[in-house]
């Protein structure tokens, strides 16, 4: 009986470090699903830099053509064009550092979550 008793107690002793452990894992499991949000953003982003040097591209081309065609107006409206979408990759370029070191920094914290639930 003694003995029946002193299972019982250890059984019950560990239960708390049983869900202390569980918190932490579903605490990991939360910064990793956080962090693969971040990567997908910064995935998404770095299409749109893609996406906006393509068409800065395309416009310095139109530009480089009205200038050989001696039709400045156009030329400087096209290289316009070019630095405004220039500037708007460089600014989802910075989108996309931002969302990367984010999700570095979730997988930091899972890790050490992880550690803890050791």
């Amino acid at each position: 009986m003694k003995q029946l008793m002193f299972i019982v107690l250890l059984l019950l002793s560990l239960l708390p470090l049983r869900t202390q452990n569980d918190y932490y894992i579903r605490q990991a499991q939360s910064y990793q699903r956080e962090a693969e949000y971040y990567t997908k953003q910064a995935l998404r982003y770095e299409r749109e830099v893609d996406y906006y040097n393509r068409q800065a591209q395309g416009y310095l081309r139109e530009a480089d053509y009205y200038s050989k065609r001696k039709d400045y107006n156009k030329m400087k409206t096209f290289q316009q064009r070019a630095k405004n979408v220039i500037n708007k990759a460089e600014d989802y370029a910075r989108k996309a550092k931002r969302a990367r070191e984010r999700a570095r920094d979730c997988v930091i914290k899972a890790e050490y979550v992880l550690k803890k639930a050791k």
